[in-house]
């Protein structure tokens, strides 16, 4: 440590009459996070006049990545012909720090410059107390940055609610978004914690963003704190005009059936960290974090700073507990992970993410350095939670680019100033992302299916498509978040119902409520397409769901066999036009719509049970799901059998239904015969009859008893053998249909013609075109497609003369 001192030569002058004290310090290594409290309270008043100080905090000093001493400890010291760093500005995001770091007052700055003008500015290096403690300080660089993040549009394809999903509450004409924290308990009453901006006002509703929409779950309560002095909390360490910020309140939910008290991303919740005066020490500088926000998605940060000052008013200091930073994935380099952190994160909970490799300094006898790995739960990790964030810090950077930092308070001093209960074991035993099972497993087995280059090709990017048995079967901790790359089987759920602006009628392309007699009667638009294929036709569909629209009723309009005829069509243009890379990113895409087809309840007007109905002569229809009548049954307990069918039941056993699939696609179909679009639209509706036969959507409803749990609901219908095997099955052919469109695809665009990448496509580079790329695949509604002239049967096919029924599922559908 002494060789790094006499480098550092800038200090604030010595006091006449220094206290001796003993035993005499020999370096910076022995204070306490209490000297540090009362070296930043002493000199407070003194850094509160300096215009270029924004902040302070107290941590570890910050060695600069290109520092000899960011690799080498102070017994190795650094060479004379090397110049040590001195002018490049010291951020959050180019500096470390390392086990010989000493504790530090963190000074933050709006300008940098040398230390010795810093110096010159009336910035100390160094605090001296009355009673001889000497403090040493760190100058950071962070420029705040007044321009607003692009916004994020989050959505969950699970109706399952739990910590993670995105909240809003309308107040004054205002919009306060946020992200539920975790599911508490308070004197026998259930409710979510998030911030007090969104928990604001008295029984005020507050609605979850769940399938790309906001829907009410609960209601403001009038339980909630702001700001609380730092001695209620901390009483050892007397800071008078401390205030800490918890801005944290609860939501009382509507039902509690709704919820898990997992937190969506991370899994279970394990015990929480207890912050006292005992427990909360400088250890915790570089603890590696880990959050789902409900804009940004899976975070993974570190903590960078305790008791970060962000504020100075009216005589009292505005502190938050812990500052949160991008985790530094690479010792030798750091590389921050972004995007880190945006509005609508608050609430997000960081749970402590034990690290798969031992720390640098792993074999240092000195240190007690065994990790703990993370708990198991039933079917995911169990990760202790440390801190609630409660708002964020935006800076510009040297280079002129944007990062941002969450501000978070301790977990377990809002469960006491609030009076609450974390719950920890509420409906558990789903994965990390509950509800992806189905649609990832179907992109996944495709690829095992598919056979020569094509086989190729697809099994290098398996991974970019979907996931193993292994990983849907544990709920193994894979990476997923709508800031992040999402597999390409459920992109339309994790991405597309997310991009309202991009993307208005995304919705309509899963679903085809076409099981219902038309608005003059006779036969369901299913049945006149199973007996007459030449009613596979946006135009008849358009005219079938007019006619309802018209009427005031419904069901409302869906398009899911054109959506599938369109990407086939443009699988093939890509390989028309030497372009593997989209034709991969179309491929695995396309699975997600033939997985929703092979479910019953998405090709029908009872896909959330059985809907309110009206009359229209004579007859009975849905209401429309803008009416208040719908809007009130989505509020039903029975009304959840969607999610409770598709993600939940799939998690009571997934690896016995993911063994059972497997089986059932060793069983041979017969070929699928394709050479269009419209051939596999007309494959779809097929594959869309078949699952109702085999299952129909009132069976799966009257198996349903909504007065049990969401989990107890779930265990029912699989216990079904009737229900269990029948969607199987479908789920078998999904795979079998989506296989033979990908060859159909290859063969029509001659695929084996084109040379095959050496490994597979980056995830950036997909990402960058479901995301970026507005004209890829864009979804349309009907009468775009009947305006495209696009989505009608060829006139050379004699389609109408051909009845599919008789016939088994396309592409070896058995």
């Amino acid at each position: 440590m002494g060789k790094i001192r006499t480098s550092m030569p800038l200090e604030t002058r010595r006091p006449v009459n220094q206290p001796v004290i003993f035993p005499p310090r020999r370096d910076y290594v022995s204070l306490s996070v209490k000297d540090l409290i009362d070296a930043r309270d002493a000199y407070h008043v003194y850094l509160g006049t300096l215009q270029n100080v924004v902040a302070t905090a107290i941590g570890r000093y910050l060695i600069h990545e290109d520092d000899w001493y960011a690799k080498h400890p102070p017994s190795e010291p650094c060479p004379p012909s090397r110049r040590r760093v001195t002018a490049p500005a010291r951020t959050l995001e180019n500096s470390v720090v390392r086990p010989w770091s000493w504790p530090a007052v963190l000074i933050f700055v709006k300008q940098w410059e040398e230390l010795e003008k810093l110096a010159g500015s009336g910035i100390p290096r160094t605090l001296y107390l009355p009673d001889g403690r000497v403090i040493p300080t760190c100058v950071v660089l962070a420029t705040p940055e007044e321009s607003l993040p692009p916004s994020v549009q989050p959505s969950f394809s699970s109706t399952m609610l739990g910590g993670g999903y995105s909240c809003l509450r309308e107040h004054q004409g205002q919009q306060s978004v946020g992200t539920f924290a975790c599911l508490v308990r308070k004197r026998g009453t259930y409710y979510a914690l998030t911030n007090r901006h969104v928990a604001g006002g008295d029984r005020e509703e507050v609605r979850a963003r769940l399938r790309g929409e906001y829907r009410r779950v609960g209601e403001t309560s009038n339980v909630a704190a702001d700001r609380i002095p730092m001695a209620a909390v901390f009483p050892q360490w007397v800071s008078p005009h401390t205030q800490l910020a918890l801005d944290a309140g609860l939501i009382k939910i509507d039902d509690v059936g709704d919820w898990t008290s997992q937190a969506f991303g991370i899994g279970e919740i394990g015990d929480v960290f207890n912050a006292t005066e005992q427990s909360v020490t400088l250890d915790l500088i570089g603890c590696p974090v880990r959050a789902f926000g409900g804009t940004s998605g899976v975070s993974e940060g570190e903590i960078r700073a305790l008791f970060f000052r962000y504020e100075s008013l009216g005589g009292y200091e505005y502190t938050t507990d812990v500052l949160i930073g991008p985790r530094k994935h690479q010792p030798e380099k750091p590389v921050a992970a972004k995007p880190f952190t945006g509005p609508g994160d608050s609430g997000t909970v960081w749970f402590y993410d034990p690290p798969k490799t031992q720390p640098e300094d792993a074999d240092n006898p000195d240190f007690d350095n065994t990790e703990v790995p993370a708990e198991r739960g039933k079917r995911a990790r169990r990760l202790r939670p440390i801190a609630m964030q409660w708002g964020g810090s935006r800076v510009r950077q040297p280079d002129g680019s944007a990062s941002a930092y969450a501000l978070g308070v301790f977990l377990s001093s809002i469960s006491r100033i609030l009076d609450i209960e974390i719950v920890r074991d509420w409906s558990t035993g789903h994965d990390e992302y509950w509800g992806k099972i189905g649609h990832f497993a179907i992109g996944w087995k495709t690829c095992d299916v598919v056979t020569g280059r094509l086989g190729e090709l697809m099994k290098m990017n398996q991974p970019r498509i979907g996931f193993g048995d292994d990983t849907l079967g544990e709920g193994a901790a894979f990476r997923m978040g709508r800031g992040g790359f999402v597999p390409l089987a459920d992109v339309p759920d994790y991405v597309y119902i997310g991009m309202r602006g991009a993307r208005p009628f995304e919705g309509g392309q899963h679903f085809a409520d076409v099981d219902i007699y038309g608005i003059n009667g006779g036969p369901t638009l299913l049945q006149r397409c199973i007996d007459d294929p030449g009613n596979v036709s946006a135009t008849v569909w358009q005219e079938y769901f007019d006619g309802f629209a018209q009427a005031g009723v419904g069901p409302d309009e869906g398009c899911l066999p054109f959506r599938v005829w369109q990407i086939w069509e443009a699988m093939v243009k890509y390989l028309k036009d030497r372009d593997l890379k989209h034709f991969v990113a179309a491929a695995g895409i396309l699975a997600h719509y033939v997985g929703d087809a092979s479910q019953p309840l998405h090709c029908s007007y009872m896909h959330h049970g059985v809907p309110p109905t009206q009359e229209y002569e004579g007859r009975k229809y849905p209401y429309r799901h803008d009416s208040k009548e719908y809007a009130d049954f989505k509020k039903s307990r029975a009304s959840k059998i969607h999610g409770i069918y598709e993600e939940t039941m799939l998690e009571v056993n997934p690896a016995e239904a993911l063994a059972k699939v497997t089986e059932a696609l060793r069983r041979p179909g017969p070929r699928l015969n394709v050479s269009s679009g419209y051939d596999d639209a007309v494959a779809t509706v097929r594959l869309m009859d078949s699952a109702q036969r085999r299952l129909s959507p009132k069976s799966i409803v009257d198996a349903d008893d909504p007065e049990l749990t969401a989990k107890e609901r779930a265990k029912k219908l699989w216990a079904s053998d009737k229900i269990r095997e029948g969607t199987i099955a479908s789920l078998a052919d999904s795979v079998r249909l989506l296989a033979g469109l990908w060859t159909a695809a290859w063969e029509e665009g001659g695929g084996d013609e084109l040379a095959l990448p050496k490994k597979a496509f980056e995830e950036a580079d997909l990402q960058n075109i479901y995301r970026g790329e507005r004209k890829f695949i864009p979804s349309l509604n009907l009468a775009e497609m009947v305006k495209s002239g696009a989505f009608e049967p060829p006139k050379q096919q004699e389609a109408g003369k051909r009845p599919l029924r008789g016939k088994t599922l396309a592409a070896g559908q058995g």
